[in-house]
């Protein structure tokens, strides 16, 4: 898991390998509490419902692709949250899993802010014809933007989102503890180097999510106000920086400007749901069924709806909509529950405070768009709910004596 975690931003298919033995090996191990628990949370009647729609699709071929998207990581989570407290020291693996994450960015998000430079537009005319950077330039252009590796900015944003509230649970938990205080500079300059690397993505949504992380994380955990002071600061560096380059080349006024259209895309996904109510159009189908006359951008193309749950009420149905909301909140609202009532030490409540933000990031991105295509967010997103979930029975045993 710790060498899938470090390779995954990099080698995709091979992380998904090394991720599929462990899928394997679980199920080998565990496949009746794995069972038990697809069954007794719902998700078995959520895969039903996506394989009914896949039959009653406009376009079933690319239903059946995209519920690849869905299916196949609701049995990685369940192999996450069972796997979990079979280990004889599961907070410290958690401990690993969030640091090994945290470190393979470091790499990535220098690359994003030289590219953030490079693409400026005083650079591509003094850089620009310099053959060893020709690649840069021949990339998609997203204009002032970095994607790293990620081909895409809002992609880069939405896998930093989770790992900035990984890293924040991190500083906490190293600046807590007197015998890791020592390191905690590195960890919290990994953590800075995740916050410069969503601004040089010029993703408006990941800027709006980190600074609510700061916020949320440094206010309602009471032991670390100091982040959320240090939050402030962030915010304030970030608003000064964006009215200095603007919003990935944007002013601010014309980032909120085209912010507005969002409601017309999703517009256009309401306006889908009520002649499929049930078991909606099929996954996958918005950008096939949409009217492109509709939207106000002649000429552009929309792969999906910008937003998590009017893609599943007018591609799946409201039911599955609702049901897979009301699934992962309850998740959620325990989790916050078993953190908020158990004792335990500061440094154990700010680690696992680390992934409740991490998986709150990636959620409040899919309110304005959807990354989730990329494998590597959809690993990353699901491999911290199973988390979640394996957190909420073990609090319990994360008490003051044992952290």
């Amino acid at each position: 898991m710790l060498g899938s975690l470090v390779v995954l931003p990099y080698v995709v298919y091979g992380a998904i390998a090394t991720l599929g033995s462990f899928l394997i090996v679980s199920i080998h191990h565990w496949h009746r509490q794995m069972w038990r628990l697809l069954y007794s949370q719902g998700w078995v009647w959520l895969a039903l419902g996506l394989g009914i729609g896949v039959v009653l699709s406009e376009a079933p071929g690319e239903s059946a692709l995209q519920v690849l998207n869905f299916v196949p990581f609701f049995v990685f989570y369940a192999a996450i949250a069972v796997a979990l407290p079979t280990f004889s020291r599961p907070l410290q693996t958690l401990h690993h899993w969030g640091l090994a994450t945290l470190i393979a960015t470091v790499p990535i998000n220098l690359a994003a802010g030289v590219e953030f430079y490079l693409r400026s537009p005083s650079s591509i005319s003094r850089w620009g014809g310099l053959p060893w950077l020709q690649w840069l330039y021949l990339k998609t252009d997203y204009g002032h933007r970095a994607s790293a590796v990620f081909g895409h900015p809002n992609a880069l944003a939405n896998y930093m989102v989770i790992v900035f509230g990984l890293g924040l649970g991190l500083c906490a938990h190293y600046l807590s503890r007197p015998e890791l205080r020592a390191k905690s500079p590195w960890v919290c300059g990994a953590t800075a180097l995740v916050l410069a690397g969503i601004f040089c993505s010029g993703s408006r949504s990941g800027l709006l999510i980190a600074g609510l992380q700061l916020l949320l994380f440094g206010g309602l955990m009471r032991p670390f106000r100091y982040i959320f002071w240090a939050g402030l600061g962030a915010i304030a560096l970030l608003i000064v920086s964006a009215l200095i380059w603007g919003v990935g080349g944007r002013s601010l006024p014309e980032a909120f400007t085209t912010a507005v259209l969002r409601l017309s895309v999703w517009q256009l996904a309401l306006d889908m749901i009520p002649h499929h109510p049930w078991f909606g159009t099929g996954l996958g189908t918005f950008k096939l069924l949409y009217n492109p006359a509709n939207f106000p951008v002649a000429g552009d193309f929309l792969p999906h709806a910008h937003n998590l749950w009017l893609m599943l009420a007018a591609e799946t149905g409201v039911p599955v909509a609702l049901g897979f909301t009301a699934l992962v909140g309850w998740i959620l609202g325990r989790n916050v529950y078993a953190l908020a009532s158990t004792p335990m030490s500061p440094a154990t409540r700010a680690l696992l405070g680390g992934y409740l933000a991490g998986f709150g990031g990636t959620t409040a991105f899919a309110i304005f768009d959807l990354a989730f295509y990329d494998g590597r967010i959809n690993i990353l997103g699901w491999l911290v709910l199973g988390s979640l979930q394996a957190i909420t029975g073990l609090a319990p045993k994360f008490g003051t004596k044992s952290a």
